[in-house]
C-alpha cells in the first residue's frame, strides 16, 4: 500500500509533470559505515542521533529540471548481479519503467539476520526537494557529517515504520525507502540510518553523483 501511495506522489511530482519548480541545494560529500545491527537486539553499538536542520534550508537540484534530454541513473538494471552481492544486496521482482520517466524495483539484504523483516525499494526520478517538501513529507533533520545533499522523509512520521532517503544527482533524484515489518520497535534515528547506508552504499557503487 504504501508503494503505491508513493508511486502516485512520485507521479505527480516529477518535473516534466510541472507539478514544482526547482529550487536550490549545498554540496558536501560523506563517508559510509560498512556495519549493520538488526533491530531485534539491544545489544549493538549505538546509532548516530540525528540533528535538526531549519525548515526554511535552501536545496539547489543537481540535475537541469529544463532539459528533457536527461537520462536517468539505473541502479536496477545498470549494476550486476554481482555488483549489487558486493554491497550486501540483490534485486527482487522486475524493474518499473514510466513515461514521466521514473525507474523503480524492489531490493533484499543478503544473509542479513533482518533481512526478512525489512523492504527496500529503489526508486529514480525528477521529482524536486520543494515538491516533497510542500507535501509536509521531508524530516528537517539529519545525522552529523552526512552529505548536505542527502535528505530524509516519512510520510507519516508518527506511526512510521520506514524511512525514505534521497538525494539529488546529475541524472535524477535517486530514493531510497527501507520498511520495517518484524517485531523490533526501531526508532526514527536507527531507520533512517539504516536507509541511509543503503542509499550510500549504491551511490557509491553505481559512481552515481
Amino acid at each position: 500500500m504504501r508503494t503505491r501511495i508513493l508511486t502516485a506522489l512520485v507521479a505527480c511530482g516529477v518535473a516534466v509533470s510541472g507539478c514544482a519548480p526547482p529550487q536550490d541545494t549545498q554540496s558536501a560529500h560523506s563517508t559510509t559505515t560498512e556495519e549493520t545491527y538488526p533491530f531485534e537486539t539491544w545489544e549493538s553499538p549505538p546509532k548516530p542521533t540525528m540533528i535538526p536542520l531549519p525548515p526554511d534550508r535552501e536545496y539547489v537540484e543537481a540535475f537541469d529540471i529544463h532539459d528533457r534530454s536527461q537520462t536517468l541513473y539505473d541502479p536496477c538494471d545498470g549494476l550486476t548481479t554481482t555488483q549489487l552481492a558486493e554491497i550486501g544486496l540483490e534485486k527482487t521482482g522486475g524493474t518499473d519503467r514510466h513515461s514521466k520517466p521514473l525507474i523503480h524495483c524492489g531490493m533484499s539484504e543478503i544473509n542479513h539476520i533482518d533481512a526478512a523483516n525489512g523492504t527496500i525499494n529503489v526508486l529514480v526520478d525528477f521529482v524536486m526537494f520543494e515538491y516533497l517538501q510542500s507535501l509536509d513529507v521531508v524530516l528537517d533533520a539529519t545525522f552529523p557529517q552526512v552529505d548536505k545533499r542527502i535528505y530524509f522523509s516519512q510520510i507519516d512520521p508518527d506511526t512510521a515504520r520506514h524511512c525514505d532517503a534521497s538525494i539529488s544527482t546529475t541524472h535524477g533524484r535517486l530514493n531510497v525507502t527501507y520498511s520495517y515489518g518484524g517485531d523490533g520497535k526501531p526508532t526514527k534515528d536507527e531507520l533512517c540510518w539504516k536507509v541511509y547506508e543503503i542509499l550510500e552504499k549504491l551511490r557509491t557503487k553505481g559512481n552515481f553523483t
